[in-house]
């Protein structure tokens, strides 16, 4: 079992120098993914898929990236065991941004707006979160690192 709960002290759980290092990395890791993925390995895709109707807000996304790695690293934090860290952060990121985040990024956004193909859609926009959460989740794991109890 990668998860699971076990007796940590405040400080370990808490520990605000990793936690900012992981929300700055999520950040920017993150946006930099989004920004090639969607802007150019395919951008003529989405393009096609008519997702785009107005020039997209970069200052939004920047945004959502914030507010996402603040809470992606708090929730990390409480749930690793610090055993396995690449493997948790792993798992943990496919599970909270691959199907929880992309659940509603994909699933619901292609409920709500129009896209040519939906098929299309659900597999780029849908690969696009399992491969941001897998690298994401994996970084923060990695600078979270072994628990002390762990080394």
């Amino acid at each position: 079992m990668v998860f699971g709960s076990r007796e940590r002290s405040l400080s370990e759980t808490m520990n605000i120098k990793k936690y900012f290092l992981g929300v700055i990395a999520f950040i920017i890791v993150g946006f930099i993914i989004a920004a090639v993925w969607h802007f150019v390995l395919f951008w003529q895709v989405y393009s096609d898929l008519k997702i785009y109707s107005i020039e997209p807000i970069i200052a939004l996304g920047f945004i959502s990236f914030i507010l996402e790695g603040l809470a992606f690293v708090y929730v990390f934090q409480l749930f690793r065991r610090g055993e396995k860290p690449l493997l948790e952060g792993l798992i943990f990121g496919l599970v909270v941004y691959g199907i929880i985040m992309g659940g509603v990024g994909v699933l619901a956004e292609g409920a709500k707006h129009y896209v040519t193909s939906l098929s299309t859609w659900l597999l780029v926009e849908g690969a696009f979160y399992l491969v941001t959460g897998a690298v994401v989740g994996s970084l923060v794991g990695l600078i979270y690192g072994k628990s002390s109890s762990h080394k």
